[in-house]
């Protein structure tokens, strides 16, 4: 069946009612999300790169330097905070802002009077490192380390203890171990005489194999020395 609007004949379908309601409610609904958009609160700001910076430079957790009279400390400290520059991927110019935020005490101190012997107060990356370096592990102190690795000796060490100090000071003689065959033999020439005598006739050249092998030359001579009776290890404490 049909109607007749203004002299035309229109469908009288009830389903077609059904159609223009759902649609005025789904109207209805996008309206009220759009007054609950404007009655919202603004969205937070974009963060700050400098504040996003020193946040995940400081989910680092970065030690703090105050100073300290011990060189190695001090070198330790800028090469761990080199390495997290290195990992966040930080710029120059950000990496001495930074570091300067984690000097205390003393150091600050140092650091406020270097850059005041500046008129223009500005310094690199790099001079801040080669100042740092030099107030806080000087030429004199690295001097030292290199003498005292020339002349290391095992002593009363373990090997893995002699290795230890021995790979700690290399680095301050580098001309002395440059290649694998001169650091299995500085390395070598530094051991007890009861190791280094089970070593020399193998005339190995590689540092690791060594290492390994005085080890286990280590055991071999304190198995050997808790078998001697009492008064032989008193009267040849050279075996030990």
């Amino acid at each position: 069946m049909s109607r007749r609007t203004n002299g035309l004949a229109v469908p009288h379908d009830e389903g077609f009612g059904e159609v223009v309601r759902a649609l005025n409610a789904v109207a209805q609904a996008m309206q009220q999300q759009v007054n609950l958009n404007q009655n919202a609160p603004p969205p937070p700001p974009p963060p700050n790169q400098r504040a996003l910076l020193v946040r995940r430079f400081s989910e680092q957790k970065p030690d703090s330097f105050k100073g300290s009279p011990d060189p190695l400390v001090a070198e330790d400290w800028i090469d761990k905070i080199e390495k997290i520059f290195t990992l966040l991927g930080v710029n120059d110019e950000d990496k001495l802002d930074l570091v300067v935020f984690k000097l205390e005490g003393e150091a600050t101190r140092w650091w406020d009077l270097t850059r005041r012997s500046r008129n223009d107060g500005l310094f690199t990356w790099v001079e801040f490192r080669l100042a740092f370096l030099n107030k806080y592990f000087p030429q004199t102190a690295r001097n030292q380390r290199m003498i005292e690795f020339m002349q290391l000796t095992q002593r009363n060490m373990t090997v893995a203890q002699y290795q230890a100090k021995f790979e700690e000071l290399s680095r301050f003689a580098i001309h002395l171990v440059e290649n694998e065959e001169l650091k299995a033999f500085k390395f070598q020439e530094g051991l007890r005489p009861s190791i280094k005598g089970r070593l020399s006739i193998l005339k190995i050249t590689s540092y690791n194999e060594i290492v390994e092998r005085a080890m286990i030359a280590e055991r071999d001579v304190e198995e050997a020395t808790w078998e001697l009776e009492p008064e032989m290890r008193s009267k040849y404490p050279e075996l030990l």
